[in-house]
């Protein structure tokens, strides 16, 4: 007993320390590949300089979230072929360490990663997100409309277009307002428009006119009044790097609840995953197991974000949610549980061909989700 408490202990501490690791060399990956988008858009006038560190704080627990289970599997598969490669996994067979043991070993570490991530998911990335969002859309705005020019009908958006006759501060004079868009051209005609900022968001706050719902239309309908209030967001047409990954905000609740759901449940069937692929590969080296292990967990998250895409299209084949692929990749661990032997001789080939048609299927996924 004393002895195992010692394994257990060894086999925990060597997968938190590379969980770090993994953790911290990813995280600046990221982050400073989205930093260099941030100055790009700096530099060409859509982002105040000073907003850009506040911008990464707000987006980084999204980022650290998501990063969390790919730095568990490889801690994972790095710290379990370590022992293969040292001999050290003998030590534990002798003591009883079957595969069942060491996923039972990581059970804590893995649920209380979990649990961060349900936290990260459902309380903190909404809310940082949504501050990160009204600052980029803030500063974006607010430049825009400081160049705007009396007399003259300007490009505010992609879909939306601002006249008026002078101004006076936050204030605009004989304005008029154009969103075009899916639902149709709408136009609002005022005598005074005021931009309200707060909580570094704007509003428009229209006084005295008139609004024309689907104006080109025959059946369009007007409406009078004397005060009409509505945010302004613009959609940033500049796609940051892994924006199929981080951007959700066009989802349906439906999906994003999904999604936010799936980032734990990977955390889970990745560890078990982990250790049947790393136990499937005895005395090849620690890294062995990495590439087919890479190209593994970026299939599931290729895969996870097109049935949450469908889910937010109604399509038919996304019925279930993302529940099958989960179910899939749980089969997948079972099934290396049960016949490892037989998969390792197709993974773990030393073969250089076999090698860069995983690398060749691991850069086209890799170009998709970027």
């Amino acid at each position: 007993m004393f002895k195992k408490n010692i394994l257990y202990k060894s086999i925990n501490l060597e997968v938190f320390k590379n969980f770090l690791g993994c953790l911290t060399i990813l995280f600046i990956l990221v982050a400073s590949s989205r930093l260099l988008g941030y100055f790009d858009k700096s530099i060409a006038g859509n982002l105040e300089s000073d907003l850009i560190l506040s911008i990464l704080i707000l987006r980084s627990p999204e980022f650290i979230n998501l990063l969390i289970p790919l730095s568990f599997f490889l801690s994972v598969l790095i710290a379990l072929g370590r022992l293969y490669m040292d001999h050290e996994i003998y030590a534990y067979q002798s003591a009883g360490y079957s595969k069942i043991a060491f996923v039972k070993s990581l059970l804590f570490q893995t649920f209380s990663l979990t649990v961060i991530s349900v936290f990260l998911s459902f309380y903190v990335t909404p809310d940082f997100e949504k501050r990160a969002d009204e600052i980029l859309n803030y500063s974006s705005i607010e430049k825009k409309l400081k160049l705007l020019n009396e007399d003259e009908l300007s490009h505010i958006s992609d879909s939306s277009y601002l006249y008026f006759s002078s101004r006076n501060g936050n204030y605009f004079n004989q304005s008029i307002f154009i969103e075009d868009d899916a639902n149709g051209i709408s136009i609002i005609s005022a005598e005074r428009l005021k931009l309200i900022e707060k909580n570094r968001a704007t509003d428009f706050e229209f006084l005295n006119g008139k609004i024309f719902f689907d104006a080109a239309s025959p059946n369009s309908l007007v409406s009078s009044f004397k005060k009409l209030t509505t945010d302004f967001n613009e959609k940033d047409s500049e796609e940051e790097s892994f924006e199929r990954v981080f951007n959700i905000d066009e989802l349906s609740d439906k999906a994003q609840f999904e999604w936010a759901l799936a980032v734990p449940i990977m955390i889970i069937n990745l560890m078990i995953l982990g250790v049947c692929l790393t136990n499937s590969a005895p005395r090849q080296g620690r890294m062995i197991s990495l590439l087919p292990g890479l190209l593994i967990f970026f299939l599931y998250l290729s895969t996870l974000i097109v049935f949450r895409d469908g889910i937010s299209e109604d399509k038919s084949f996304a019925y279930f949610g993302m529940w099958p692929v989960h179910f899939l990749v749980l089969l997948t661990s079972i099934f290396l549980f049960v016949r490892g032997d037989v998969v390792s001789k197709i993974l773990f080939t030393k073969t250089n061909i076999a090698k860069a048609v995983m690398a060749s299927i691991l850069l086209i996924i890799l170009l998709w989700l970027i």
